[in-house]
C-alpha cells in the first residue's frame, strides 16, 4: 500500500526545507503586496505573483528569489493561473469578465472569452498542453488549445452538484470534487470525456476517513495517485487512480483559504495560503511543502 510520510509536511513551527527558505526570502515582498493571490513557476526559472484585482504580474528568480521585473496587465479578478513551459506562456483566468488571458514570455497578450466562466472557475493544463477550464455555473469542463480554440466540452451529470475543482487524471479522464455546505453529496469522482462517472470516493458529508466535507483542490502525482484537500475536515486524503482510499493525513493544514500544486518529479505538494486580516480584504501569502 502506498503511504505518505507525514514528516514531509512542514508547518509553521518547524520550517526546515526549501519552501521555508523561499518564505523567508519572500516574506517582506509578499506581505507588503496586499493582494498576492496566485503563484506559478515557468520553466523552473521564476516565480510569478498575480494579485486579484491589480494590473501587475511580478517576476522573481526562482533560485535567488530576487525581483526581476513586472508585466502590466488589465485583470479584474484572478481566479487561477498556470504556466506552460512548452509554449512558454501563462494562462490567467479572470472571473469577473469570464475570459482567459494568455501571456507569452517575454510579454505578449492574447485574450479570449469563455462562456459560463465565473469567479468560482479554476484552470489547469492537460498532458496534451490544452487548457482545462472548470465552469461550475454550467456544470462542465471546457478544453482550449493554446490559441483559444475550443477543443471539447465535457458536460457533467446532474448529480454533480456544486462543482469545485477538476484536473486531468489521464488523457480522456478527469478527477473532480463537488459538494459544499448543506449539499447531500460531498465526493470526488473520475469522469470520462463524455461526463460519465467511472469512480467515486465519498458520499454524505462526514469526518470518517472514507468520507469528505467540502472537498476542494486536487493534485495528481506522476503515478496517478490523487491528493484531495478535504477542506472542512482540515486534512489531506490520498486515493489511488480509481479512488480507493489509501491514507488520511491530519494536522497538516493551517486555517485559511489555500491552493495546492504539485511537483510531479519530487512528489512534493505545495500549499499556498491567503487570509483576510483586520476585517478587510488583505491577502497574506505563506508557502509550505508537503
Amino acid at each position: 500500500m502506498r503511504t505518505v510520510d507525514s514528516k514531509r509536511f512542514i508547518c509553521a513551527e518547524r520550517c526546515e526545507v526549501v519552501v521555508c527558505t523561499l518564505e523567508t526570502c519572500f516574506a517582506d515582498k509578499i506581505r507588503t503586496q496586499e493582494n498576492a493571490r496566485a503563484v506559478t513557476i515557468l520553466d523552473n526559472e521564476m516565480f510569478i505573483l498575480a494579485s486579484p484585482s491589480s494590473s501587475e504580474l511580478r517576476i522573481y528568480d526562482a533560485n535567488s528569489y530576487t525581483y526581476r521585473g513586472a508585466v502590466q496587465l488589465s485583470v479584474r479578478n484572478v481566479v487561477g493561473m498556470v504556466a506552460c513551459g512548452f509554449h512558454h506562456c501563462l494562462y490567467i483566468a479572470d472571473g469577473d469578465v469570464s475570459c482567459i488571458i494568455r501571456v507569452e514570455m517575454p510579454s505578449k497578450l492574447r485574450k479570449w472569452k469563455v462562456n459560463d466562466m465565473d469567479g468560482k472557475s479554476v484552470i489547469s493544463l492537460t498532458s496534451s498542453r490544452c487548457l482545462l477550464v472548470v465552469c461550475p455555473k454550467a456544470n462542465n469542463l471546457k478544453l482550449f488549445s493554446t490559441d483559444g480554440t475550443l477543443q471539447s466540452v465535457v458536460q457533467l451529470r446532474p448529480q454533480i452538484v456544486n462543482l469545485t475543482f477538476a484536473v486531468e487524471l489521464t488523457p480522456g479522464k478527469y478527477v473532480l470534487s463537488h459538494g459544499s455546505g448543506g449539499d447531500t453529496l460531498h465526493r470526488v469522482c473520475v469522469v470520462d470525456d463524455e461526463g460519465k462517472i467511472l469512480h467515486i470516493h465519498g458520499g454524505l458529508s462526514g469526518s470518517y476517513p472514507t468520507l469528505l466535507s467540502c472537498p476542494g483542490g486536487i493534485v495528481v502525482d506522476k503515478n496517478g495517485f490523487v491528493y484531495v484537500d478535504d477542506v472542512s475536515n482540515q486534512r489531506l486524503i490520498v486515493l489511488t487512480p480509481n479512488l480507493k482510499y489509501v491514507q488520511c493525513l491530519t494536522g497538516v493544514f493551517k486555517q485559511g483559504y489555500r491552493r495546492l500544486s504539485m511537483d510531479k518529479e519530487s512528489g512534493n505538494v505545495f500549499v499556498m495560503y491567503w487570509y483576510y486580516t483586520n476585517f478587510c480584504y488583505q491577502y497574506l501569502t505563506d508557502f509550505y511543502e508537503i
